[in-house]
């Protein structure tokens, strides 16, 4: 990393295009570091550490530079060690009745800044704008890089793909550095100028963002190319075989699965791949089947086809439910109903989205939660 003091002054600590620098107190890395400690976070604590660093020096910076605002942290994402670990930013600070996002770098001076895609993608986590921040711990400085705006950054990702670990590679100029604009707004500008996705209510939706954020998920492209999927192996799912092919899996009471799909009337091509896995909820042995295929002229896109079954000579589970959810929201919800042997849902996604699929007992109580993505 380039060191631009050379031999100034440690007091001067210029940085050539840096608009904003704030020296690190100790007092302020003690509290970034009690805030990591008291999270107990089993892994990721540097991260956090640097998160509670970008925290503190923004708190400090705009008591500072506009004593008349506030930094409003109650909700922030920083405090829950789930989402401290899985998104690297602070997510839901509130600056009067703007949301803002602290996105923590180290050092000053490299020209592409990650964005994870969660910031962006969940409305939780959206904000109205997001600073980066530069960390050089070592020489007791953070920096504000820059600022943009939701509207901003949104279109700014619009063609490019998400990386495997879930975000975005953006240049440092994606972030304007006229950090005076930005108090400007703060203080002038009305939040609903900058529209941001509707806020879910669905407590549901809410647990299932964090599964999509922290579990593994099975990659079922790996199906359509005969690899084997770890993820897929640990949780006991079976390769079946091609489903033109495909025998009777079941000869008592109940449909086997080529009779479901023979009903439920759905356009399956030759080179789909199917799985499936046996699983107990609340007692009640059910049979999950997962089919997948690629879209022609689409590419990357995918379908996933889920279905939930009963076991022969099962009685129908009412109430059992199958939820699936993306980054965004819940697509769908099905419950059990006396008439039906089966439930099943459709799904087409992209490269870069994830499906988790849920599967709940009546009483509420019990669940099984499955990821499904497909990446090259």
């Amino acid at each position: 990393m380039t060191n631009y003091f050379n031999e100034q002054p440690m007091a001067m600590k210029s940085f050539p295009g840096l608009p904003e620098t704030i020296e690190l107190e100790a007092k302020q890395q003690a509290e970034a570091l009690e805030i990591t400690n008291r999270l107990a976070a089993a892994t990721g604590k540097l991260a956090i550490y640097y998160q509670a660093l970008a925290l503190v020096a923004f708190e400090d910076w705009l008591k500072k530079r506009e004593p008349s605002l506030s930094v409003e942290k109650t909700e922030a994402s920083l405090f829950n060690p789930d989402y401290a670990q899985a998104v690297n930013a602070v997510c839901n600070l509130r600056v009067g009745e703007f949301k803002i996002c602290l996105l923590p770098t180290l050092g000053f001076s490299d020209e592409l800044v990650t964005i994870p895609q969660a910031v962006l993608a969940i409305p939780e986590f959206a904000a109205h704008f997001y600073l980066i921040i530069g960390i050089e711990d070592e020489l007791d400085l953070a920096g504000i890089r820059g600022v943009a705006r939701y509207d901003q950054l949104a279109a700014d990702i619009a063609g490019i793909s998400v990386q495997g670990d879930g975000s975005y590679e953006l240049p440092i100029t994606s972030f304007s550095p006229k950090i005076e604009e930005f108090l400007v707004y703060l203080q002038c500008l009305s939040p609903a100028t900058i529209k941001l996705p509707a806020v879910s209510t669905n407590r549901d939706y809410l647990e299932d963002v964090l599964k999509i954020l922290t579990q593994q998920a099975i990659n079922v492209r790996k199906w359509l190319q005969n690899q084997v999927d770890e993820v897929a192996q640990q949780f006991a799912w079976q390769p079946l075989p091609a489903l033109s092919s495909l025998p009777r899996l079941r000869q008592s009471q109940g449909e086997n699965l080529k009779d479901i799909l023979t009903t439920i009337e759905v356009d399956i091509p030759a080179v789909a791949a199917c799985s499936y896995r046996q699983l107990e909820l609340a007692g009640t042995p059910l049979e999950f089947y997962a089919v997948t295929w690629p879209l022609p002229d689409a590419s990357g896109d995918w379908s996933l086809l889920l279905i939930v079954a009963t076991m022969p000579n099962q009685e129908p589970p009412v109430g059992v439910k199958l939820r699936v959810t993306d980054l965004t929201q819940v697509l769908e919800e099905l419950e059990w109903q006396e008439d039906r042997d089966y439930l099943f849902m459709q799904i087409i996604g992209s490269e870069e989205e994830k499906f988790l699929a849920t599967i709940t007992a009546a009483d509420g109580r019990e669940k099984t939660r499955t990821l499904f993505e497909s990446k090259s």
